[in-house]
């Protein structure tokens, strides 16, 4: 005898497992970076052209039930407090959301102390994702004016891609995207504090500046070779004079065929080369690593989010 189907009396409980977002958070390089003077308040005047390559770190965002910022990550980066990261999700929840919290765990992959701009991504990817996470509906321009209080280059990865970036770094300027450009980016294993490159450059500021040609006619079909007339970084030479290691390195990688530019990324200590295709990217990351060189990520400029 079949019986009708009754319905459940009991209530229907909530999924009590957490709601979880991950994201990635790209590196960057600086296809140009003049420095213009010393500021009255201790920083340089920059004009730098930024770009976001395909090497991620990894930030997973999971609501909390208390107004509590949590922080995890798979490397020991020092106390949490004056992590990037902390201070980005603590200027985001005191100005937007003093109620709520957030557990953040951070998967590192882009060295640290490198001139790639890890901290600073993870930081704009921070304010990103508890946006979202959140539910706080805020405008690009609201999150870039939080995170700038971060870091000088933070506001940048709000939104990647390349951009020209002036005052310290802070002052966006999207641009055409350079994109599909192959590199390989050398991590020689060396940790080279921004702080010591700048202060070595300030003993001269004597020196010509050089005029950004990066946005001319050709923008929107820059290929490796039109890439490698135009790069330019000012703390170059001062970064190899800081760190005679790094200038090692330097003089051991001057000779590779297959690069078409190599030049230090921002204020170092990582090396970049252009290459003409994914194949030679991959064959020259080889030869990094077998000649214990450091560790070599194969990338590419990409857009941002």
């Amino acid at each position: 005898m079949c019986r009708p189907k009754t319905q459940d009396p009991r209530p229907k409980t909530q999924d009590p497992r957490p709601k979880v977002l991950t994201l990635k958070s790209p590196a960057k390089i600086n296809w140009f970076l003049e420095v213009m003077g010393k500021r009255p308040d201790g920083y340089h005047e920059l004009v730098t052209v930024m770009q976001t390559v395909s090497l991620y770190d990894t930030l997973d965002f999971e609501d909390l039930p208390r107004p509590f910022i949590e922080f995890r990550c798979d490397l020991d980066l020092g106390p949490p407090e004056k992590n990037l990261v902390v201070r980005a999700a603590q200027a985001v929840q005191k100005t937007y959301a003093e109620k709520r919290g957030a557990r953040i765990t951070l998967n590192k992959k882009i060295p640290h102390g490198a001139g790639l701009g890890g901290g600073s991504s993870d930081a704009a990817t921070t304010v990103v994702g508890l946006n979202q996470l959140w539910n706080l509906n805020l405008s690009t321009e609201q999150l870039e004016q939080v995170v700038r209080s971060v870091g000088s280059d933070c506001a940048f990865f709000v939104r990647g891609g390349t951009a020209l970036c002036t005052g310290r770094g802070e002052i966006v300027e999207p641009k055409p995207l350079i994109s599909g450009i192959d590199l390989v980016i050398l991590y020689p294993e060396i940790v080279l504090p921004t702080p010591d490159v700048y202060r070595k450059l300030s003993e001269n500021l004597q020196f010509e500046r050089r005029k950004c040609n990066f946005f001319h006619r050709d923008a929107l079909s820059l290929d490796a070779t039109k890439v490698a007339t135009k790069v330019f970084n000012r703390l170059e030479h001062v970064a190899l004079r800081v760190s005679p290691k790094l200038s090692d390195v330097w003089q051991r990688t001057a000779d590779e065929k297959a690069v078409t530019k190599r030049f230090v990324s921002g204020s170092g200590s990582s090396l970049v080369f252009v290459v003409p295709d994914e194949s030679a990217a991959r064959a020259l990351a080889q030869s990094f690593e077998k000649r214990s060189l450091g560790r070599a990520f194969v990338a590419k400029s990409v857009a941002g989010r």
